[in-house]
This record gives C-alpha cells, structure tokens and sequence, in this order.
C-alpha cells in the first residue's frame, strides 16, 4: 500500500469509528479510537509532504470544533443519547401569586428567608428587617423575582 492509501484508509476509519460512537454505547472508546486514527492520518500526510501535513493539521483543527457541535447537537437524538442525556424538565409547581400589600402568616422562621402562607399558598419569602417568628402575621411590602419581601403588620 502507498503512503496515500494509509491516509486515506486512516480517515476513513476515524470518520466511521466517530460515527459508531454515536451509535454504539462503548463510552467514549471508539472516539479515543476515532482520535488516534485521524492523527495517524495527519502522521503519514507528514511522511508524505512537510506542506501535506500542515495542510491536514490545519483542517482538522479548524474542523474539530463543528465536528463537536454537530456531535452534541445529534448525540440526543441517538438511542444511546437518549438513555444518557437528561430530556427537558416540566415544571408542575404552581406560581404563587402573590401581590404587594398582601397580608399571610409566616410558617417558619424568617431569617431573613423563610416560608409565609398567603390564601392558602405557601411562598418563600424574605423578611425586610431582621428575624420574624412564626404565626407572625406579615404583608407583602416588594416583589424580587417573584418572591416577596416581606414586614411584620
């Protein structure tokens, strides 16, 4: 075999063990495979010409980075993606609504963070001054991403 024969039986080879690591569940083997494979290739492009190998080099490393992307952009989509990588969460939590000048009763201690009860809701909440006991009664004096700061009534 010529020296451009094993470059390009190297490639192909390194394409095709990249392609079976999305497909296969062999944890990252058959990339490390894939990897030594496209370098050898860079290797013999080397042996071959001094210009080839830099040329080679240079694709490979402007092309690494699209490769990766494409690679995680697909990996979820794969069987094997598909048992390893989490899917989108749902929130099922209802959001309180709570306004200001609302009035409720702190469950825990707020120190300065605790839980209030507002109609039957239970929020996280912030005190405004200091600690607050429970069964304090407390309204609603500002809204910070949603959740309330609060002042003893």
């Amino acid at each position: 075999m010529s020296m451009v024969q094993w470059a390009i039986l190297l490639f192909a080879v390194g394409i095709v063990l990249l392609i079976a690591e999305l497909i296969l569940p062999t944890h990252g083997i058959l990339g490390v495979a894939a990897i030594v494979a496209i370098l050898g290739t860079i290797a013999v492009c080397f042996a071959i010409d001094p210009w080839l190998g830099v040329g080679a080099l240079a694709v490979c490393v402007i092309a690494a980075p699209f490769v990766f992307a494409l690679f995680v952009r697909i990996l979820p989509r794969t069987p094997v993606g598909r048992a390893v990588v989490l899917g989108p969460t749902t929130s099922s939590v209802p959001q309180a609504t709570v306004q200001i000048g609302d009035v409720g009763v702190t469950v825990s201690e707020l120190r300065p963070m605790g839980v209030c009860e507002f109609a039957d809701q239970r929020v996280e909440a912030i005190s405004e001054y200091g600690l607050i006991p429970p069964g304090t009664t407390v309204r609603v004096v500002a809204l910070s991403n949603r959740r309330p700061t609060v002042r003893p009534v």
